[in-house]
């Protein structure tokens, strides 16, 4: 379970994060990462996209057990960095591809 100190909720570093982020996108998800004071990450789901609260929130958890999961990938720099995950796809996707789709974005990043 991610602790209160490990959510992103301030909003101006949730603005600084999407105008000046580094952002790698793929098909479904969106991964943006900025240099920040310690490590704090968001996950957010497109109301538009996906109608259902139950659906949305179902997608989140997912995320964040992936993130959990592989907390050692998402951390490997010696920068902290604020990091947001954006689902935009129209349906549902199932974990496992969820969970590569993830992992592929965090390499990406890390390599550009």
């Amino acid at each position: 379970m991610l602790n209160k100190k490990h959510i992103l909720n301030n909003r101006e570093t949730i603005s600084l994060l999407f105008q000046r982020g580094k952002k790698v996108s793929n098909k479904n998800l969106t991964f943006v990462s900025l240099d920040n004071q310690r490590f704090s990450i968001m996950f957010s789901v497109s109301k538009r996209k996906i109608s259902k609260a139950v659906s949305r929130n179902k997608i989140k958890r997912q995320m964040r057990a992936i993130y959990l999961k592989n907390y050692e990938l998402f951390t490997i720099t010696k920068q902290p960095k604020a990091m947001s995950f954006v689902y935009f796809g129209n349906e549902k996707v199932e974990y496992k591809n969820l969970e590569e789709t993830m992992i592929s974005l965090a390499r990406k990043s890390q390599i550009e």
